[in-house]
């Protein structure tokens, strides 16, 4: 198909000529110096020929800068990221008095909104580690329900007047199944929800009005093409599915559409009408426990310490045990549709191993991803990569995790956590994203982590598993389009391949890189630049 894609466009002029470069690609060995684009798609790379251009192309002088694929988010949440672009930040907050009072000057400066949300916060770099409670809230935002999300998104903050919307009170009621609504010893709620315990509160915060979530999806767009990101497996709801498909060619971006879990959802993705190459719908998501930071991913072994709120073991999700996960396994089978599984825990990923197994004759061809694969069962990285379960993992959390994660599973089960290498010596395929609004959406603080090892902290944990820039940026290319179905189109620089790419300001080769001043200085989409 490629072959004759590029004999096709190699009839066409030259449009644009990429010249005096250090151009990188996934197939290549070493650098080329000079690429050609043709009615949107690559039809030369090597180094520069004159004969291949005319007076009408455009050409760039790339002044000997690394230029690279574009970059593929492979697990984000656009609506939600462009959504937390204006609402409270608290992830920097330093402590308790700090928290309130990025809260309070929030609230003050936008008096028309009726309820205060995002959040994102995370205690775990705190000297006092404890977790903000619905006193906090009263007291910075005494006149409005408030409810903020924690870092992972697993488990959430509620004011007074937001708990009492969910009739949440001393006297009940009890967790619901994959939940817990933590309480004092008295049992008088504190404002802590976890995973499905968050939905009592979370069904009354109000809603974005359409145009506002059209408003949010653009102004994502526009930030993740700033960090050189050109194609996103974007997992969201069936009920934004309109707004995915107003769009088409001429965006900027290119969407792989995973709908959120549910038996319903998957029985509309029949009826997405997308534009091919550019917003398909790829499959369903499903929710297998939690996460670490709020001490809820399943686990074999029981956490260290044991956690003073919850299971000793963490929280698998209803859906494994009401049997809907193996439900919707068949019918992504059947249908020929992916099926991808937020699993984190050692335990919930072993089970949605098996789960893959059972259900899709041939695993490898039906492409299911395990999403995050945070925390692996040695045997189960080498399952991985005999069956051809995509890995899908963000290495930002790395750098989040690794701050605590011994504390909470001690060192030995530590050492086949965020197991890049290991799944690669495996055989087994890596897909690198962000989880975009949990952490940040810039992928070479991603690639960093991958790399390094280095945490938040600033400490190295886990370097043995750590990987090349190579590597790393194989799999926020070249892995990210085959975990998208799209890797005879994107994710690499070669003749036949759509024209998507990235100008960076430094070399991510260079050993002395600081990864924080890496950015785009711009960004193409089929030869047409996006950024800035």
């Amino acid at each position: 198909m490629i072959c004759l894609l590029a004999a096709a466009v190699s009839l066409q002029s030259a449009s644009l000529s990429i010249e005096n470069a250090r151009i990188w690609s996934p197939d290549r060995v070493g650098f080329a110096s000079s690429a050609i684009v043709a009615g949107g798609r690559f039809t030369y790379v090597g180094d520069f020929k004159p004969g291949l251009i005319s007076s009408n192309t455009e050409r760039i002088d790339a002044k000997g800068s690394l230029v690279i694929p574009g970059l593929i988010d492979s697990h984000i949440h656009m609506l939600g990221g462009g959504a937390s672009l204006s609402q409270v930040q608290l992830r920097l907050a330093k402590d308790k008095d700090d928290f309130i009072r990025i809260l309070r000057e929030y609230a003050q400066a936008n008096p028309d909104l009726e309820w205060i949300t995002g959040g994102r916060w995370s205690t775990e770099s705190w000297a006092d580690k404890t977790e903000p409670t619905k006193e906090w809230l009263d007291e910075a935002v005494p006149d409005r329900p408030v409810y903020l999300s924690r870092m992972d998104g697993h488990s959430a903050v509620a004011s007074s007047s937001a708990l009492k919307m969910g009739n949440i009170t001393k006297e009940g009621p009890e967790n619901p199944e994959g939940g817990t609504i933590v309480r004092t010893s008295s049992g008088e709620p504190t404002g802590i929800l976890r995973e499905t315990a968050k939905g009592l509160v979370g069904r009354y915060v109000r809603n974005s009005s359409a145009a506002s979530a059209e408003s949010n999806l653009q102004a994502a767009i526009k930030h993740v093409n700033s960090l050189g990101i050109t194609a996103v497996s974007e997992i969201s709801s069936p009920g934004a599915f309109p707004l995915y498909m107003g769009l088409g060619e001429g965006q900027t971006l290119r969407f792989g559409i995973y709908s959120s879990t549910g038996v319903r959802s998957a029985a509309r993705l029949g009826s997405f009408e997308g534009k091919p190459g550019w917003v398909e719908a790829k499959g369903v998501k499903i929710f297998m426990d939690g996460t670490l930071g709020s001490r809820t991913a399943y686990m074999t072994e029981d956490f260290v310490g044991g956690p003073a709120d919850g299971p000793i073991r963490g929280l698998v999700m209803p859906g494994f045990t009401n049997g809907t996960v193996d439900k919707l396994a068949d019918s992504m089978a059947e249908q020929g549709l992916q099926l991808i599984g937020h699993a984190i825990g050692d335990r919930a990923n072993h089970e949605l191993i098996n789960v893959f197994d059972r259900a899709f004759p041939n695993v490898r061809a039906a492409r299911p991803r395990l999403e995050h694969a945070q925390h692996m069962l040695s045997a189960d990285i080498d399952r991985i990569g005999e069956l051809g379960v995509i890995a899908s993992m963000q290495p930002f959390h790395k750098a989040d995790d690794g701050r605590y994660a011994e504390e909470y599973i001690g060192a030995e089960r530590s050492k086949s956590s965020y197991a890049y290498k290991t799944i690669l010596n495996a055989g087994g395929v890596l897909a690198f994203g962000s989880d975009w609004p949990v952490v940040t959406a810039n992928p070479f603080l991603g690639i960093e982590a991958a790399v390094t090892g280095r945490t938040l902290a600033g400490n190295l944990w886990q370097t043995s598993n750590s990987i090349t820039v190579g590597e790393a940026l194989t799999a926020y290319t070249s892995g990210g389009a085959y975990a998208l179905g799209w890797e005879d189109e994107i994710g690499q620089i070669a003749a036949g391949f759509r024209a998507d790419f990235v100008i960076l300001n430094y070399s991510l080769f260079d050993p002395d890189v600081v990864w924080a001043d890496v950015k785009p200085t711009s960004t193409y989409v089929e030869g047409r630049r996006v950024f800035p």
